[in-house]
């Protein structure tokens, strides 16, 4: 599939989670907006690397 492995890049998942490490300099509060983001999130963990001051929260 078509770009399947730059979903899967562990260089290209650190990179950003350093890049959202700097910028977030205060409390971040993220609202995913659909079931299908919030199932991809917590099944691959990402909640779970992002930076302390960053909070997921379910959406409408």
């Amino acid at each position: 599939m078509k770009y399947l492995d730059e979903y899967r890049d562990p260089h290209l998942a650190r990179r950003l989670l350093t890049g959202l490490r700097a910028t977030a300099t205060r409390p971040w509060t993220i609202m995913e907006v659909c079931g299908g983001q919030t199932h991809t999130i917590v099944r691959q963990g990402i909640d779970e690397l992002l930076p302390a001051g960053m909070r997921m929260i379910h959406g409408p």
